[in-house]
C-alpha cells in the first residue's frame, strides 16, 4: 500500500513535506563540530565551483554541511520514485536537481537518462556553478565508488570535494542496500571536509582509476573517522567491488 500511495504526487509531496520537517527540526537540535572546513568556506566566500560526493547512506544530512549557497548547487538524482520525493525535497531549499543515472552494467540496454543528465552537470559545471553527487548511487554496492565524479572532474577542470557526516546516537537501516543513517534529536555530530581531488583533462586509464580509488579511500576513511569521533555505530564498506570498474573500466572511461 506504502508503494502505491508513494507513485501518487501528492503522496510524494508528503513524504517529502515529512522529510523535510525531520531534517530541519532535528539538524538544528544536533551539537555539530566541523572539520577541515577552511577549504569549503574559501570556495563559498570567492563563489569557487566544486563537486561535492557524500556516500548515498548520509545524504540526509548533506545540507547542514553544506549550509551555505543553496541556490549555486545543482545534485544529481535518479528517476525512481526515491528521485521524484529527492526532488520535491530539494525544491524546498531552492537546490537544483537533474534527474537521470549510469546505466546497470548487467542492463546495458536500459536507458537510465544518464548521459543528458550528465550533460546538464557538466554544463552548470563549467559556467561556474557547483555540484552534489552520490559517487555510490543509485543503487551501490555502497560506499564504492563509480566514474561519474571523476568524468565530471575530468570534463570541466573543477575540483572534486568529499564530504561526510556521523552522529554519536543514529538508526541505521541495515536492511536498505546503503545502509541510510537516519540521526537522532540532541546528540553530538561531526561534519568531515575531505581535501579537494584533481583529474586533469588529459587523465590516462591509469589515472583515471587512480582518481576514482582515491575519492573511494578517502571518503570511507573519513566516513570511518566521523563514526569514530562520535562513538556511533561504525558503517563498514559492501565487500562487494563496484561493477564496470577496475582497470580495463578505466581505459574505456579515459576516452572522451
Amino acid at each position: 500500500m506504502l508503494k502505491r500511495l508513494l507513485s501518487k504526487p501528492w503522496g510524494q509531496e508528503i513524504a517529502a513535506f515529512l522529510a523535510l520537517l525531520y531534517v530541519e527540526s532535528v539538524r538544528r537540535s544536533i551539537r555539530w563540530e566541523v572539520r577541515n572546513g577552511e577549504y569549503v568556506q574559501r570556495v563559498w566566500d570567492e563563489n569557487l565551483p566544486i563537486l561535492g560526493c557524500v556516500w548515498h547512506g548520509r545524504v540526509l544530512m548533506a545540507l547542514q554541511a553544506w549550509n551555505q549557497h543553496y541556490d549555486r548547487m545543482v545534485a544529481l538524482a535518479s528517476r525512481s520514485r526515491e528521485g521524484d520525493i529527492g526532488s520535491r525535497f530539494a525544491r524546498w531549499y531552492k537546490v537544483g536537481l537533474v534527474r537521470g543515472s549510469s546505466r546497470n552494467a548487467r542492463k546495458p540496454e536500459a536507458s537510465k537518462g544518464g548521459e543528458a543528465a550528465y550533460r546538464a552537470m557538466v554544463n552548470h559545471l563549467s559556467q561556474g556553478g557547483s555540484g552534489a553527487v552520490t559517487p555510490d548511487g543509485p543503487r551501490g554496492p555502497r560506499m564504492r565508488a563509480g566514474y561519474g565524479a571523476i568524468r565530471m572532474a575530468r570534463d570541466t577542470g573543477v575540483p572534486i570535494v568529499p564530504v561526510t557526516w556521523s552522529t554519536r546516537r543514529k538508526t541505521v537501516l541495515h536492511k536498505a542496500w546503503d545502509k541510510h543513517c537516519l540521526p537522532h534529536f540532541f546528540t553530538r555530530g561531526v561534519i568531515i571536509w575531505g581535501d579537494p581531488i584533481h583529474v586533469a583533462k588529459t587523465a590516462t586509464a591509469e589515472e583515471m582509476e587512480a582518481a576514482r580509488l582515491l575519492l573511494e579511500t578517502r571518503l570511507n576513511e573519513m566516513t570511518r573517522e566521523a563514526d569514530e569521533a562520535v562513538g556511533g555505530e561504525i558503517v563498514e564498506p559492501d565487500s562487494e567491488v563496484r561493477p564496470g570498474t577496475g582497470a580495463l573500466a578505466g581505459a574505456r572511461e579515459a576516452t572522451p
